[in-house]
């Protein structure tokens, strides 16, 4: 399809960007090091070893089981087929299937709404707010699950999944479309913690939040992408 020309081409300049990137910041880190005051470098000699001392440090910022357990949703949804069914005609076995799992869907949400709005809901805080509480802590988790339930359902339902074997692979068809995001990852989180070593953005009067807007760009953006492709 021609959208996914695009993103591929999308996903090159993400790739050489984080890498030409990088390298500069190498050099530029450097060279203010030198004459502003507060600026390490990454090529001095403090630097060096930071650099050397970090990679794995750098890389484990990356919020990867989150990654994980999001395109584990994805991937089950997608090899359902329940994306589709929404997409094209559905078969009378379509349509009872996404009606189970609608119901099913309901009686969860019901469980869980039983869980936040009883007398000393137990996924409420201790002073009976949603702020700072379990369910507000889980909540992307608890959705991802959510997905995964739905998908299960549905791929059972309409005949998609029928052996063990169906359900596991279900749970993994994604990630040969995407392994090449987590290279791109790896790069991004170089880059992202290396930038943050430097302290140059603090002298620009940055507050944390082009950091942050940073981080969200070189690790979601990307993502999104690759899931696009991939479903």
């Amino acid at each position: 399809m021609a959208y996914k020309e695009h993103i591929r081409r999308i996903l090159k300049c993400f790739f050489w960007s984080i890498l030409v990137a990088l390298v500069l910041l190498l050099f530029v880190s450097w060279v203010l090091s030198i004459y502003v005051d507060g600026v390490q470098g990454l090529l001095t000699t403090r630097g060096i070893r930071w650099m050397c001392s970090n990679i794995i440090p750098n890389f484990s910022t990356v919020p990867i089981a989150s990654i994980l357990l999001g395109l584990m949703a994805v991937s089950v949804l997608q090899a359902s087929g329940i994306l589709k069914a929404f997409r094209s005609h559905v078969s009378l076995k379509q349509r009872r299937a996404l009606q189970i799992t609608g119901v099913s869907v309901i009686v969860v949400l019901c469980l869980f709404s039983l869980l936040l709005l009883l007398p000393d809901a137990v996924l409420l805080s201790a002073f009976g707010t949603i702020r700072h509480s379990a369910f507000s802590k889980g909540l992307f988790g608890l959705l991802a699950c959510l997905a995964i339930f739905i998908g299960n359902v549905y791929g059972y339902t309409s005949g998609r999944f029928t052996t063990v074997r169906d359900f596991i692979q279900a749970h993994a068809s994604i990630f040969s479309s995407v392994a090449n995001y987590f290279v791109m990852l790896f790069l991004a989180s170089q880059l992202v913690n290396s930038l943050d070593y430097t302290g140059i953005l603090p002298l620009l009067g940055d507050d944390g939040t082009a950091l942050f807007l940073i981080r969200g760009l070189l690790y979601d953006g990307p993502l999104l992408l690759y899931v696009l492709l991939a479903i």
